[in-house]
């Protein structure tokens, strides 16, 4: 009879989620805040009509955290690593480093315990990966130098939560006058769970995933993977160390096997079934008289207040330590000025091992559901304002000056570098044409140059770089910017400065080509059809016609 009143409580808290997430998602909130509002109206705090052991919910809504590490361990192979190299690795890790030491030195400050005050510093430290890329892909900003950015920040934090919840679980075993656990003993541990499942992944899998009969299913696979998840997990768990790293390390084990999108595909639907019960199951933890009390709801919001400023603030002066533009900075800083879908995780980990207290927990996870609220309107607006207070505060990047550049006639500009900058200026070097680029990366900048290009360190958003670049003298200027706003707001610019000099115009997508041509571009390049173009012809020439 329990089994069946989990299964019943588990299918009211699921559908209420499914339901208030839609609702959130419609009025352009993420699904987690619907997910966390429905946890909060059917707990104890408000309805109490989920009246299953809570320990009992939480034990399950453990394995969505459990999913989510494992689906990461299967991304994380030598692309996604190399993709991570770079200036938004830096930045990601600076960020990371920045924000979880402030947090700590503000909650140990005002009375939180050392252990306390790391959790709330790991919570600080993320920003929400869903809500996010989801406002950024709808606003079809992923593309723009601030959106690439913004991404490998957050790819970052998403490989940050392993070392972290590994953190919280080494301080739930400590003594608590003792801020980390002898290491000889958990170290010990550790080597186990790596060995075992590495052995595994080498002797049994590989054999297991070559046999001809896995290759032929489509269903086998994705199950071996989910045993040897489980199996990770149960092995830490007798370890006494967290299931969540015994899943990740499996993930890790299994990101080399040519099964691993398939497995990652597969199982996405159930990571997103326990995930959605890990944040209902959170929002239950919610004590609305708490809340409700005018004291409280004051600290929240002044929370909340510090926790976007300060985000936005540590990544915009971070940002500009690792040479990125300031306006650039703001945005990302703006665009990640929130406390995601992680932060719970490590928070209701806090919570169970007794690192932190109810109250501190739910000034968090308030606060946390604040952030959220706003972080839609802030992504959206992050361009706009990152631009005012650039033009505010005047020029930050010095654009180059030389005589190279003064004495440029009858020259190709170039916007962007890079992959599509890069094709367009080697064919034009090699025709002997003279080419300038202009681009707002350090890295582009250095690599156009040695390439044989003439180059400007600036925003093309800018009439100062572009009247540096000699547009009366130039007979052609190709933007290759992806982002359609960034790239149709300079060519409106140049349009002041050169009404007659030629424009072609890269368009990401098909419906932005219109915007570019409004803009001033005499012709426009749209990928789609061009992919479309490309598509056809090779399929035809496969087919021999």
């Amino acid at each position: 009879m329990e089994f069946w009143h989990v299964v019943g409580d588990i299918t009211i808290l699921l559908g209420v989620a499914v339901l208030l997430g839609i609702i959130a998602e419609r009025f352009g909130f993420s699904g987690v805040v619907g997910y966390l509002l429905a946890g909060t109206l059917l707990g104890p705090g408000l309805l109490d009509w989920v009246t299953s052991d809570e320990e009992t919910i939480r034990v399950i809504a453990e394995i969505g955290v459990a999913l989510l590490l494992f689906t990461i361990g299967l991304e994380i192979n030598g692309q996604r690593l190399k993709e991570l190299i770079g200036r938004g690795m830096a930045l990601g890790i600076f960020q990371i480093l920045v924000t979880g030491t402030l947090g700590y030195a503000i909650a140990n400050l005002f009375g939180a315990s050392p252990k306390a005050s790391i959790v709330v510093g790991g919570m600080a430290a993320l920003s929400s990966t869903a809500v996010v890329i989801r406002v950024l892909q709808d606003r079809s900003e992923l593309d723009a130098v601030h959106g690439r950015l913004t991404l490998s920040v957050l790819l970052v934090q998403d490989l940050a939560i392993v070392p972290i919840m590994l953190l919280i679980g080494l301080l739930a075993e400590s003594p608590e006058h003792i801020a980390v656990p002898p290491s000889s003993e958990i170290g010990a541990k550790f080597v186990v769970v790596v060995i075992t499942t590495y052995l595994i992944g080498i002797l049994v899998l590989p054999r297991t995933f070559g046999a001809a009969i896995i290759r032929r299913s489509g269903e086998f696979p994705a199950i071996i993977g989910l045993v040897t998840c489980f199996a990770a997990m149960w092995l830490a768990h007798q370890l006494k160390l967290s299931p969540a790293l015994g899943a990740f390390i499996a993930g890790l084990i299994l990101a080399g096997s040519p099964f691993s999108a398939q497995v990652r595909g597969d199982m996405a639907p159930l990571r997103h079934i326990f995930l959605t019960l890990f944040f209902a199951a959170t929002g239950m933890m919610a004590d609305l008289p708490w809340l409700a009390t005018q004291q409280h709801f004051i600290l929240v919001v002044v929370v909340a207040i510090a926790i976007v400023v300060g985000k936005s603030g540590i990544i915009w002066v971070v940002g500009m330590m690792c040479s990125q533009s300031r306006r650039i900075s703001i945005a990302t800083g703006l665009c990640l000025a929130q406390i995601g879908e992680f932060s719970f995780v490590i928070g209701a980990a806090g919570l169970n091992f007794g690192l932190i207290e109810d109250d501190q927990f739910q000034l968090m996870m308030s606060s946390s559901l604040l952030t959220l609220l706003v972080a839609p309107m802030l992504i959206g607006k992050a361009r706009r304002i990152s631009k005012s207070i650039d033009s505010v505060l005047g020029k930050n990047q010095p654009v180059e000056s030389n005589d190279e550049i003064a004495s440029l006639r009858n020259h190709v500009v170039v916007l962007g570098y890079g992959v599509a900058g890069q094709k367009v200026v080697t064919g034009l070097l090699e025709t002997g044409n003279q080419v300038l680029v202009i681009d707002i990366g350090p890295v582009g900048v250095h690599q156009a140059q040695e390439d044989g290009a003439v180059v400007i360190l600036g925003n093309a958003q800018r009439r100062d770089t572009l009247e540096h670049a000699g547009l009366e003298h130039a007979k052609l200027l190709v933007s290759t910017i992806p982002d359609h706003r960034a790239s149709s707001e300079s060519i409106e610019l140049i349009r002041t400065l050169a009404s007659s000099l030629p424009i072609i115009a890269r368009s990401r997508y098909s419906r932005h080509a219109t915007t570019l041509s409004l803009a001033g571009a005499d012709i426009v390049v749209d990928e789609e059809e061009c992919v479309g173009q490309s598509l056809e012809m090779q399929a035809l020439q496969q087919l021999g016609q």
